[in-house]
């Protein structure tokens, strides 16, 4: 036997618009624009309505770091001793002491990269010290140092 399904075609005769369309426009346009908002300007140039504070220029203090410089100076005291008896490296502690007196000065920006410069030399020491540990204990455990 010799059975064929009958096709299926779409209404429209394939691509384009469906069979009928949507219409014509409403006649006289969609109507005009719900007012209150008044006309499209510029920025506002006076205080903001309620008489709220506005933001100082430049978007106020830096974020999670502000401008405290005796704050920075404990930070970079703090990263100075644990650099000195942690760290066994003498680049972090003496990085932590110029970033002191950096702060000392009131360069706060060169206080916090070298501080950040002195974190990150010690943390890679430390890491130094944990890999070498592990090796030595694996070297230990293997040739049977004592």
């Amino acid at each position: 036997m010799n059975m064929q399904e009958p096709q299926v075609h779409a209404a429209g005769g394939g691509y384009g618009p469906p069979p009928g369309g949507y219409g014509a426009p409403p006649p006289g346009g969609y109507g005009q624009a719900p007012g209150g908002y008044g006309p499209p300007g510029g920025p506002m140039l006076g205080p903001p309505p309620g008489g709220a504070p506005m933001a100082p220029p430049g978007g106020g203090p830096m974020p999670g770091g502000g401008g405290d410089k005796e704050a920075l100076k404990k930070q970079a005291l703090m990263w100075l001793i644990i650099s000195f008896l942690c760290a066994g490296c003498i680049v972090a502690p003496i990085l932590a002491f110029l970033g002191m007196q950096a702060a000392d000065k009131g360069d706060l920006e060169d206080a916090r990269k070298k501080i950040k410069l002195a974190k990150i030399i010690t943390f890679v020491m430390w890491g130094l010290y944990a890999l070498l540990t592990i090796l030595y204990a694996i070297l230990a455990l293997v040739v049977g140092f004592n």
